[in-house]
């Protein structure tokens, strides 16, 4: 294996395991009776609601980086970049373009990941909790809108960064 492709994937599996300790030890420590130097000040049982909301959402983020990481790890140890690197090659558009096409891919493929927890969050757990004010119709304007300030605003400050790295050679990393 090589070494590079050890330390990235280490990195991914302590970030997760050191993300799931934390977020466990949060969840155990958390108290749904309100603070005795609250009482007065804040209801109780709108704590105890938000406490509640907060233990279901880490459990929930918990189970989302649960099946997204190893769906990441499965993707790199598959040659999922490779495919989208050669994806991106095959339309010819030169560097900058190519790394656009190449990165915007990556950005699509995330989104169509997290969409299914996207829309159980926002739509049962956050319903649930009474915090939902998100229409369906509000909820795909919100996603279209986001990919068109990605594309308006993010693929020209990602140009920059490919056409400085193209064009300060093999010392750009130096200068950064």
């Amino acid at each position: 294996m090589n070494i590079f492709l050890f330390v990235i994937l280490a990195i991914l599996v302590g970030n997760y395991l050191l993300n799931l300790v934390v977020e466990i030890t949060n969840v155990r420590h958390l108290k749904t009776a309100l603070p005795k130097e609250f009482e007065g000040w804040y209801d109780g049982e709108k704590y105890r609601k938000s406490q509640e909301y907060l233990k279901e959402n880490t459990r929930f983020g918990i189970l989302t980086d649960s099946i997204t990481t190893p769906v990441i790890i499965g993707f790199i140890l598959l040659g999922g970049f490779n495919y989208v690197d050669q994806l991106a090659r095959s339309f010819q558009l030169g560097s900058i373009f190519t790394g656009l096409v190449f990165a915007g891919l990556l950005l699509f493929a995330s989104q169509i990941l997290d969409l299914p927890f996207s829309i159980y969050q926002t739509f049962i757990l956050e319903e649930k909790y009474g915090f939902n004010k998100t229409t369906p119709k509000t909820f795909i304007l919100d996603i279209l809108k986001s990919w068109a300030l990605v594309i308006a605003l993010g693929s020209i400050l990602f140009s920059g960064i490919l056409w400085f790295f193209e064009y300060a050679g093999p010392l750009a990393w130096l200068y950064c």
